[in-house]
């Protein structure tokens, strides 16, 4: 019976905590999206999310562990292994993943909890939204990256890490934009929705005191109270 090496234990557990933190961050973007965004923020919502981001805190401790546990298996057999770029590009990478959850647990998860009955962003400013998408559009291109780059192994000791990293910054900024785009528009459909249902759902009397003149009576003049609706719509 052959017994897997070191190595090959590590790659297996570096690979799970990578999986694991890909797929908490996507499932709680989806999470957060379909119960925060499209309909209002509930308790259910907060659990999820909550519950999902300290998945992704332990695939992000494993994905540290384990690759120092990597970098120094490999330095150990080849000590040329740290001239690779490539390495450096993913743990720069990683930097960048561990800081963006400091500012999800510090911002975004607080706002969600603080949104409970009503929509993650409504009443919040064009500048706290795009602060929020960036965080969102950074996370999804940092654990979708090293994922790719893990398996490009062409890539290995030719590809300078700068090279990496713009490729890196590019995908944020083509991601942000868009997430920005759609959730702006998202968050504009709803807000004319809800004031168009708030005129329809609107009594009479306040119709008429927010419509109709001061000192104009409608219930005397039925055409001049057409009229005026018709000039206001």
């Amino acid at each position: 019976m052959h017994i897997l090496s070191l190595l090959t234990v590590l790659k297996i557990v570096h690979l799970a905590g990578l999986i694991m933190g890909l797929g908490g961050a996507i499932l709680a973007d989806t999470t957060i999206f379909t119960r925060g965004v499209i309909r209002p923020v509930s308790n259910y919502t907060v659990h999820q999310a909550e519950f999902l981001s300290r998945l992704v805190t332990f695939g992000l401790v494993i994905l540290w562990l384990s690759g120092a546990a990597l970098i120094w298996t490999n330095t150990i057999a080849n000590p040329e292994y740290l001239t690779n770029q490539k390495l450096w590009a993913k743990v720069f990478i990683v930097v960048m993943l561990t800081v963006n959850g400091v500012l999800v647990h510090k911002l975004v998860l607080p706002s969600l909890r603080k949104s409970v009955g009503t929509r993650l962003f409504d009443g919040i400013s064009r500048t706290r939204l795009a602060g929020m998408t960036f965080l969102g559009s950074v996370s999804l291109v940092s654990w979708t990256l090293p994922f790719v780059l893990g398996k490009a192994t062409e890539l290995n000791y030719v590809t300078p890490v700068l090279e990496i990293l713009a490729v890196y910054g590019a995908s944020i900024l083509v991601v942000w934009p868009t997430m920005f785009t759609v959730m702006s528009s998202i968050h504009r459909i709803q807000s004319y929705l809800r004031r168009a249902a708030s005129l329809t759902l609107m009594p009479n009397d306040a119709w008429e005191s927010d419509l109709v003149p001061a000192g104009f009576n409608c219930s005397v003049h039925p055409i001049g109270r057409s009229k005026h609706f018709a000039a206001r719509f």
